[in-house]
């Protein structure tokens, strides 16, 4: 019998339990490395750039600039015209062509280029990346649009185009600056490319609506990034570096050698699952809305770890069985497909608690990052009504990155407590960059991390 293709570990963060406690957390990880033998044989790649071409992708935010003194009207906000610089469309089009000729690109990985403002268009199909004249042009043609932010219109060209293709590694990545007419589409269209398995990667410049751009991402296993004109601190992007962070998803898009991940999680009597979460390499909390659950790729020679959240009634003493979890996937290099065979979850129930107090430090590393998240989006929601409040929660996320070691989203945190304090808000800025920032790059956990958060403030963090 052949090796499997997937190397799968399945760890709980307690192995004992209180037998006499109602309403326990249960932290499981699910740590997936695809094996050496897939790893080497890498998926072709269709990518779909989806880029918004509202009027608004004409304001200058790069270079050197003089003002016109005149002002001008877009999309509802008013703009002072300057002459130089580069604008928000020039910046994603350098990006864009540098990617085509970077050589970096194969003959199997296609391109595709649609543009939305009022309405949208494909300006060009999927195309064989090697095909550079022909893309060149595309691209080029994205300087000849104007309107509205129809982002939905252009979701469901990009969703027709790829839902077609199988056995290859399929991504969307949307560009936007400004607040989608058509939310609710948008949100329902994610929907359908969870379904057919296509991450959606979303980058927010300006005035863009954050929560969307993170359902977005969220719902289809995707990846997200805050941009800001000028320079970047923290967990923020430059917009100067757009060339970096398009060349890095699309190399990303080629190492996904495990993709269509359908996690099948069967509990017992008494046991719920109520949450799974990607927690490495970045974070992504898949709504669980249809079953079974759609959780995304696995990238060759690194690990991706899941975080399954399980609520546990009170158990008589003894050794249960709480739960089968299985998996199936694509395999689009050996155009094949896999599955992993359910797998039991088991745990000793004990008399009283001091059996049941060892956790797992790794396990518990990631659920702290991904209470960081969880932290940091209460805290945005209670700025405004009571400041006092979300600075507490806001210096619990500190204390924990601090812990935790991530750099990026600690100068983040630190921006934001200290803008609270001085102003009692958070800016509309502020707030992308800390929400966006607390699900971006994870640190890999493999040190012992000591809990941060109790047992009744992990049931107050996750809302249960």
């Amino acid at each position: 019998m052949s090796n499997p293709p997937l190397y799968v570990a399945i760890t709980p963060h307690r192995e004992f339990l209180p037998a006499d406690t109602p309403d326990q957390k249960l932290f499981v990880m699910l740590k997936l490395r695809p094996t050496k033998e897939v790893a080497v044989e890498l998926p072709s790649t269709s990518f779909a750039f989806v880029i918004d071409t509202s009027g608004s992708m004409y304001e200058v935010v790069e270079g050197d600039t003089k003002p016109t003194g005149r002002v001008y009207t877009q999309d509802g906000n008013n703009y002072e015209e300057v002459t130089g610089g580069k604008t928000k469309i020039d910046i994603v089009i350098e990006s864009l062509l540098n990617l085509v000729r970077s050589n970096q690109l194969g003959g199997s990985d296609r391109i595709a280029i649609i543009q939305f403002d009022d309405q949208a268009s494909t300006i060009v199909g999927l195309t064989p990346a090697t095909e550079t004249s022909q893309l060149e042009a595309g691209i080029e043609k994205l300087r000849n649009y104007s309107g509205g932010t129809c982002m939905g219109e252009g979701m469901e060209q990009t969703l027709t185009m790829l839902s077609g293709q199988t056995m290859t590694s399929r991504h969307a990545l949307i560009f936007t600056d400004g607040q989608a007419f058509d939310e609710e589409e948008c949100r329902e269209l994610a929907k359908q490319f969870s379904e057919n398995g296509i991450p959606i990667t979303a980058l927010g410049v300006g005035d863009y609506n954050e929560d969307l751009l993170i359902n977005l991402s969220d719902t289809t296993a995707g990846h997200l990034h805050h941009i800001v004109s000028g320079d970047a601190t923290g967990t923020d992007v430059a917009i100067r570096d757009l060339p970096q962070i398009l060349f890095r998803e699309f190399s990303q898009a080629q190492q996904e050698v495990i993709n269509n991940l359908t996690l099948t999680a069967k509990t017992v009597k008494g046991v719920k699952l109520t949450r799974v979460v990607r927690a490495y390499p970045d974070q992504a909390e898949f709504p669980l809305i249809q079953y079974p659950y759609l959780i995304g790729t696995a990238m060759a020679n690194d690990e991706t770890v899941f975080i399954l959240e399980f609520t546990i009634d009170s158990h008589s003493s003894s050794r249960v069985r709480i739960a089968q979890l299985g998996l199936t996937y694509d395999i689009p290099g050996q155009n094949r497909r896999g599955e992993l065979p359910p797998q039991n979850v088991v745990v000793q129930f004990v008399p009283g608690q001091s059996g049941a107090a060892q956790v797992d430090p790794e396990v518990m590393g990631y659920v702290q990052q991904c209470n960081i998240s969880q932290l940091v989006t209460q805290a945005t929601r209670l700025a405004d009504s009571n400041p006092e409040e979300a600075g507490k929660l806001l210096d619990t996320a500190r204390r924990m990155t601090v812990r935790i070691g991530n750099q990026a989203m600690l100068e983040s945190l630190n921006q934001a407590q200290d803008e609270l304090r001085k102003t009692r808000k958070i800016s509309s800025g502020t707030r992308k960059t800390i929400k966006m920032g607390s699900r971006g790059k994870t640190i890999k956990m493999s040190g012992d991390i000591n809990t941060e958060l109790s047992e009744e403030q992990i049931r107050k963090v996750s809302g249960t």
